[in-house]
């Protein structure tokens, strides 16, 4: 017969939050001092994005166990979940001390690092994602035998091959840097994932894109996308910048004849991402929220796929073009945003798409954002086009779009289209 600890485990798993936080409950009842209990307490607190209640918790396990470096890398992670980041640093140091292989303790540190724009310690420290178990999976499935070049190798004369990792944004923020390694003299291979094969395909400075569900050409080297910024000493100050995707012009003359002539302002949004990214629900907001917030003057299209049924009632009831976008993919995506006068968007891969473009970019960000974005600013130093918009506390997206309506009444109002 099972434990009680190991019901509550197997409840986590499952993502039977409060029934495993029932359990964990009942048994600090009978032993306020019960460890493992304290740990899965703070990890459902900080899976249910209550990280002040699993610091609280944390905190009890590390007086009990001084020696638990997960405990001190999960407390990090939940105060740089609060942009806490002094503490947050402090708790991934004292884990490294205590185990210094510990991987995510080290991915913690270097996203705060990336988050402070510490770009020298952030990109060398950002190679242990290799080491969690997450990395080492997708090694395992990539099954790269070449060797990984990080800038020590000399490519002149060399093939290599660049590759994506997980998310589209990443893929279309990074591959810019392709020219880069191009310009050493490499003939560079790219592979990303499928949907963003034919947008990418005239990248200056690649020879071939191909899927990741296919078998890539021979090389010589190979590079993570992530890895660039620290194989090419990429620093903050000096990111290389412009717009470096282009939309094909018979597409996009295709799109403005299909929108007719502007009558008022066309503004593109994009309010949620893929629901299967674990942050999904921090980074989106919904259709309701964001058109009860938007001035009514505005031209407003969807570029957001696959409307669900709430979403498709609340477009029925409002002048918002959103039939154009059902059958979009990134090019088709990309020549609609070079027609319209704005893209708002929530931080998801048409938000990366549009900026490449050069497009203006209103980018609605949680209040934890993604290091990429760092700390308090508006402006992005990845995309001279983009303008940030922060929440100023977790979940505060009237703040947010109160801020954006009144920039859109600035810059928009007088303007007939």
């Amino acid at each position: 017969m099972i434990s009680k600890m190991q019901q509550a485990q197997i409840l986590n798993r499952e993502g039977r939050l409060d029934d495993a936080r029932t359990l964990c409950e009942e048994l600090l009842r009978d032993d306020p001092g019960r460890f493992e209990a304290l740990s899965m307490l703070a990890l459902i607190a900080a899976q249910r994005g209550d990280f002040e209640r699993a610091i609280a918790s944390y905190d009890r396990a590390i007086a009990i166990n001084p020696g638990f470096a997960d405990g001190y890398s999960n407390r990090g992670a939940s105060f740089a979940a609060l942009n806490r980041v002094i503490d947050a640093l402090a708790n991934f140091d004292r884990a490294i001390a205590i185990d210094p292989g510990h991987a995510e303790a080290h991915v913690g540190r270097a996203i705060v690092w990336l988050l402070q724009g510490d770009f020298t310690r952030g990109w060398r420290e950002f190679e242990w994602r290799w080491k969690t178990p997450q990395g080492r999976a997708m090694q395992a499935h990539k099954g790269i035998s070449q060797p990984l070049w990080l800038g020590a190798e000399d490519l002149a004369g060399k093939t290599i091959l660049l590759h994506s990792e997980k998310g589209l944004g990443d893929t279309l923020q990074f591959c810019r840097l392709a020219k880069c390694v191009r310009d050493l003299g490499a003939t560079v291979l790219l592979q990303v994932q499928g949907p963003l094969v034919e947008i990418l395909e005239p990248l200056d400075g690649v020879s071939r894109v191909v899927a990741d569900t296919q078998p890539s050409p021979s090389f010589d080297l190979h590079c993570p996308l992530l890895s660039l910024p620290l194989a090419l000493k990429i620093e903050l100050s000096r990111i290389p910048t412009g717009t470096y995707l282009r939309a094909p012009p018979a597409s996009v003359a295709r799109w403005r004849a299909k929108l007719g002539e502007p009558s008022k302002p066309r503004i593109g949004l994009v309010w949620r991402g893929d629901s299967s990214n674990a942050i999904d629900h921090a980074r989106s907001l919904t259709l309701a929220q964001l058109l009860s917030l938007l001035p009514d003057r505005y031209r407003y299209v969807s570029l957001q796929k696959d409307l669900n049924e709430p979403e498709q009632r609340i477009v029925a009831a409002h002048s918002l073009d959103f039939r154009l976008s059902q059958d979009l993919n990134f090019t088709e995506t990309a020549a609609l945003c070079e027609c319209l006068d704005l893209v708002i968007s929530v931080d998801t891969s048409v938000a990366h798409l549009s900026a490449a473009l050069g497009q203006k970019t209103w980018i609605l960000l949680p209040f934890n954002a993604d290091c990429r974005w760092l700390l308090d600013r508006s402006e992005s130093p990845w995309y001279p086009s983009a303008t940030l918009y922060r929440q100023a506390s977790r979940g505060d997206w009237r703040g947010v779009l109160d801020r954006v309506a009144a920039d859109l009444n600035r810059d928009f109002a007088s303007r007939p289209g």
